[in-house]
């Protein structure tokens, strides 16, 4: 009897078992193609399934299919996920920003 896969066993063996950051994280892989060493064999860090491009909210993240997960380790997921956040709240808040402009804007011909 086979037992199913899981979606990390399904991940890795779809797409190796090395993070998939590119400097996603912020920070500056060297060799392989600048991509994170850690692997999941041996002492690395342990890897688990995400989005290949993270997404600023964990609903979004969990709802990803299968097809778009990607290894990643710990570390770097958590600051490629902080990098996404912090980009979607400068997004947000330059938005509203824009949107409040027209709110306090005094017109000379209303005043008159």
């Amino acid at each position: 009897m086979t037992r199913p896969a899981n979606v990390l066993t399904t991940v890795l063996e779809r797409h190796g078992g090395r993070c998939a950051c590119h400097g996603a994280c912020g920070t500056t892989h060297t060799g392989d193609g600048e991509r994170c060493n850690a692997a999941s064999s041996g002492k690395n860090k342990p890897l688990l399934a995400a989005p290949c491009t993270p997404h600023a909210t964990d609903v979004r993240n969990a709802a990803a299919p299968v097809e778009e997960l990607r290894p990643w380790c710990w570390p770097c997921w958590r600051d490629a996920l902080a990098a996404e956040r912090a980009r979607t709240n400068d997004q947000r808040t330059q938005e509203l920003a824009e949107m409040q402009i027209g709110l306090f804007a005094i017109d000379a011909d209303a005043a008159a």
